[in-house]
């Protein structure tokens, strides 16, 4: 896990509030996949930003911090 980058997103509004996760599948030509350290669930960039209250937003990965050095969580 130490070299998986940490991923994160933060919604906006009263509603939202911030998920937090590691990029699992991150290679060309290959589908994001993120996993979600509150689940352990396996979420695309847009189920990862819903979780978080985002709702739905066009080209969700333009709205996740991707951390590539090694997570706080560890």
């Amino acid at each position: 896990m130490a070299d998986m980058p940490m991923a994160s997103y933060k919604a906006e509004g009263p509603g939202g509030c911030k998920t937090d996760g590691f990029l699992y599948k991150y290679r060309k030509g290959e589908e994001v996949r993120i996993v979600c350290v509150c689940h352990g669930s396996f979420l695309t960039p847009a189920e990862f930003v819903e979780q978080a209250g985002g709702g739905e937003v066009p080209n969700p990965l333009r709205h996740i911090v991707v951390n590539p050095h090694q997570s706080v969580f560890l």
